[in-house]
């Protein structure tokens, strides 16, 4: 006889068990976490043979509570002088709450998730970033979330 599943734990229609789930991913967030402004950005002038929008508006500023993932320093590849100026290339990851981000951001803007070329102001370093890549993947999560 082969043995199954718990039949007291529904892992994908369990919507109670997801719901305390990810209030307590939320709650870590907000423990761990520090205040960051997301500033989505309003495009002006596109142009439709680059794709390129030169003069874009960021006029909105939305705080939200967001997990820094690379703590330490800032990584990435560091200054680097090249023939036109100095060129910053430091980078961090930050991971928010899919919740706390439709609460306070799509209400605004109706954004439903990040964007890139957005921007993150991290106002413990007075530092302003670019969001150059969001992760699209759905993953497998082992409470169905």
């Amino acid at each position: 006889m082969g043995s199954t599943t718990n039949v007291f734990l529904n892992n994908f229609n369990a919507s109670m068990e997801q719901r305390l789930y990810e209030d307590l991913i939320i709650e870590s967030i907000s423990c761990f976490g520090i205040d960051l402004y997301y500033l989505p950005r309003q495009i002006q002038n596109l142009d439709p043979l680059y794709g390129a929008d030169d003069i874009s508006k960021y006029d909105d500023a939305i705080q939200l509570c967001c997990y820094v993932r690379s703590y330490e320093a800032f990584q990435g590849d560091g200054n680097l002088m090249t023939k036109f100026g100095l060129e910053i290339r430091d980078q961090v990851i930050f991971t928010c709450s899919q919740r706390v981000f439709t609460d306070e951001v799509e209400r605004a803007t109706g954004l439903l998730r990040p964007r890139e070329s957005d921007l993150i102001y991290y106002p413990l370093d007075k530092k302003l970033f670019k969001i150059m890549y969001v992760e699209k993947k759905v993953f497998h999560y082992p409470i169905g979330i």
